[in-house]
């Protein structure tokens, strides 16, 4: 008698945002579906966002018994853990070679046509997936806030050829698809391979490294899109890791590697790996997507892995968005009086940075930036990152640098050291807010120094008044550094805007003086964790120094 397929059927559900990051991503895959799997409770625990399988879902592998793979389908549909999971939390999932059918085959494998419809019913895929396609590759876009994750399953068993002959792996339709995925828009490229990217080519288990132009046909479909925030997740080994191939996409190749959620084995020699490889048997591993800056922490990833019968965390790895993009850096002094420079760089050595200066998009007939540009007017200079054969790969920076006439001094004749300042209280997130309270006191501070003026350790804010003693004329860099919220005046010009609720962080601007006395007005406010207030300056020789009671008068 032949078992019954139990067929699961997926809805469409609202993706809910975490309370611990913007979106969680559970990761599975290499799942005997004959034995106990604790993990899969602890994904229930993690309340994820996404359940994403990354193959070897079941282990189904047969030459010609396609009932076996209905059996295996039907023993993973009946575990209360997959149920719960399947009710409450939607799923993606792409296949690799045990759930394709047999251990490490490919295009030749006789029962593809029949698994890959298996596959498309078990998990809900009939719409997404066309039955004609060759393969089960399609891609999710995922809104998160204001930002749209893209994660891309590649089928990487349909059409490969036998490994170690320089071989395909995805398939000429396979490739045209992907390249249209990675031209359409995303804040973040999550793309999901069954078998490896990065692990060596000497190692004995599959991966893209055995199919050398395949894989560099991968990371170039990537550049050619201008593709940037890209990185992999693959499966296949029965541990996790994460890899790292400097320059590969321009900037670095990424990989996030985890598969084993109830077996172990040890790891292959893989000189790109840069964090340790784990070592439980049962485990679980966690995706969690910061898209949003928040008061102590950039937009970044952090890829965790924990021991599933402890609970205990095996790997944290963590990658801020900013490693995934390409972006020129702007140096020289943005103010300048006379005349200035604009000093460009980046660190992409498989790339030219080009430039203009007339307010024209750079293109591939615009000068590549070789030394630094010498300037006498306020000019706006854009920069764009190419190939080395002109194609555009980055969008477009600018950088504005400001020919300045000095501000002239103030003709006082006779003042007092120490700024005026005026204190406030309040539940503050904002400067503006300081406007709306009663003073409560008022009074001569010789420097500025929170822990003699504050009457309270939260929600106070103050104000000083006075003038700033310029010794020299020049290019000055004014900066404060606070928390929470600061804003620096000098005169009616607003230099530096450090405002909101925040952690210790520095805010500068650049401003032109004259030799002489200019007024200033600091505004601050605490909101709670922590009270800072510094302000500080960078002349044009570079000398830098803390502002203190030499430097205030009223």
């Amino acid at each position: 008698m032949k078992p019954t397929l139990i067929l699961c059927c997926f809805f469409t559900f609202t993706f809910s945002i975490s309370a611990q990051a913007d979106f969680r991503i559970a990761l599975l895959g290499c799942h005997k579906q004959f034995e106990p799997a604790p993990a899969l409770s602890r994904y229930l625990e993690a309340e994820p966002d996404l359940c994403l399988w990354i193959g070897d879902n079941v282990y189904a592998d047969t030459k010609d018994d396609i009932s076996y793979v209905e059996k295996c389908y039907a023993a993973l549909a009946a575990k209360p853990a997959f149920q719960q999971l399947k009710a409450q939390y939607p799923f993606a999932a792409t296949w690799d070679d045990h759930d394709y059918g047999l251990n490490d085959a490919g295009k030749e494998y006789a029962l593809k046509d029949q698994t890959k419809a298996l596959f498309r019913r078990f998990w809900g895929l009939e719409e997404k997936i066309p039955a004609g396609q060759d393969g089960i590759y399609y891609a999710e876009y995922i809104p998160v806030g204001a930002h749209l994750l893209q994660i891309i399953l590649l089928d990487v068993r349909y059409n490969r050829d036998e490994p170690n002959t320089d071989g395909d792996v995805l398939g000429e339709q396979q490739w045209a698809w992907l390249e249209g995925e990675l031209q359409k828009p995303a804040d973040l490229r999550l793309i999901a391979s069954g078998f490896q990217v990065l692990l060596d080519e000497r190692a004995g288990s599959e991966t893209w490294a055995k199919f050398p132009s395949a894989r560099q046909r991968l990371f170039e479909v990537i550049r050619k899109a201008q593709a940037e925030r890209v990185l992999f997740y693959t499966g296949d080994q029965h541990y996790g890791e994460v890899n790292r191939m400097p320059g590969a996409l321009d900037f670095d190749a990424i990989e996030l590697q985890f598969a084993g959620l109830n077996q172990i084995e040890d790891p292959e020699w893989n000189p790109l790996r840069v964090a340790n490889a784990i070592t439980s048997k049962h485990s679980y591993a966690l995706l969690d997507i910061y898209f949003a800056e928040s008061k102590s922490e950039v937009p970044h990833l952090h890829f965790q892995i924990y021991d599933a019968m402890t609970n205990e965390r095996e790997l944290s790895y963590r990658v801020n968005l900013q490693e995934l993009e390409l972006k020129p850096r702007f140096g020289g002094t943005t103010a300048f009086v006379h005349t200035g420079q604009a000093a460009l760089s980046h660190p992409y050595a498989r790339l030219d940075l080009r430039y203009t200066l007339d307010g024209s998009m750079p293109d591939k007939a615009s000068p590549v930036y070789e030394s630094a540009l010498p300037l006498t007017e306020t000019t706006v200079v854009k920069a764009r990152l190419f190939t080395k054969t002109g194609v555009p790969r980055s969008r477009v920076y600018e950088q504005q640098y400001e020919r300045l006439e000095p501000m002239p001094a103030s003709k006082v004749k006779e003042v007092q050291p120490g700024l005026r300042y005026t204190y406030y209280e309040g539940q503050f997130n904002r400067l503006d807010g300081l406007q709306k309270a009663p003073a409560k006191s008022k009074g001569v501070s010789q420097e500025i120094d929170l822990q003699q003026l504050q009457q309270r350790d939260d929600h106070f804010g103050l104000v000083f008044e006075g003038y700033l003693q310029v010794p020299a004329d020049g290019v000055y860099e004014l900066s404060t550094i606070s928390d929470d919220g600061s804003r620096l005046y000098l005169g009616n010009r607003l230099v530096v805007d450090n405002d909101g609720s925040h952690s210790a962080r520095e805010r500068s601007g650049r401003v032109v003086l004259k030799q002489g006395l200019h007024p200033i007005r600091i505004e601050y406010f605490e909101d709670h964790s922590g009270e800072r207030l510094l302000v500080k300056w960078r002349t044009q020789e570079g000398i830098e120094r803390i502002l203190g009671r030499d430097d205030f008068f009223h």
